[in-house]
């Protein structure tokens, strides 16, 4: 599977002014935050790296210089910690809709680089918790089922190498909100560096 999505890397490419198709791939730093609301409250901070990948498709928007891109992502959000009782892990993987607007600010016959808002809707496929000496299954656990909304913002450059291609590297910035009431209160913090790839599909009238 991680073959297929590294040769689609390399041959999906687009430019920011026309229809396109995009593939990005790298690496997500997440902070988890963990409170159980207990009478004797215990607050546990861990952290770690993942997976994280999106394909998607890109459309020219009226304005000029703006663009909106929907896509769908799987990312990998996994951590560790320890507090003064316990050992935690964490390892999950979410399925998710993204879609975003994005505004490039800069330009040059090689080199753009845009900005970039919206919003990813996911949820777990999959999730495994290992406490000291026990583990569970975490896709039926309230705190991490369910729909979650995560604001994302992000910067994004693109390198021209062919016609109808560009390379990328970016960076987004995203945090979690779950719409489950539950006491235990799970949210996370993500950084993401992203490799990618874009394939224009036609040429944009304003080019």
């Amino acid at each position: 599977m991680r073959k297929i999505l590294l040769l689609l890397t390399l041959l999906m490419c687009s430019s920011i002014y026309a229809q396109g198709v995009f593939f990005k791939m790298g690496k997500n730093y997440t902070s988890f935050s963990y409170k159980n609301i207990t009478p004797q409250t215990e607050k546990i901070k861990i952290s770690g790296t993942g997976s994280s990948y999106e394909l998607g498709y890109t459309l020219p928007l009226k304005y000029k210089d703006f663009s909106w891109s929907s896509s769908i992502t799987l990312n990998d959000y996994n951590a560790t910690g320890e507090s003064r009782n316990n050992n935690l892990e964490w390892k999950t993987s979410y399925f998710g809709l993204q879609n975003t607007i994005d505004y490039q600010f800069y330009d040059s016959f090689y080199f753009f680089i845009s900005a970039q808002a919206g919003l990813n809707l996911s949820t777990i496929i999959y999730g495994k918790q290992q406490l000291n000496n026990s583990t569970n299954n975490l896709t039926s656990h309230k705190d991490f089922s369910g729909l979650i909304i995560q604001p994302v913002l992000g910067v994004n450059g693109k390198y021209f190498i062919s016609k109808s291609g560009y390379l990328s590297l970016g960076c987004n910035f995203t945090k979690s909100m779950s719409l489950n009431p539950t006491p235990e209160k799970v949210s996370f913090n993500t950084f993401q560096i992203l490799f990618g790839g874009y394939f224009e599909l036609n040429k944009d009238k304003h080019l």
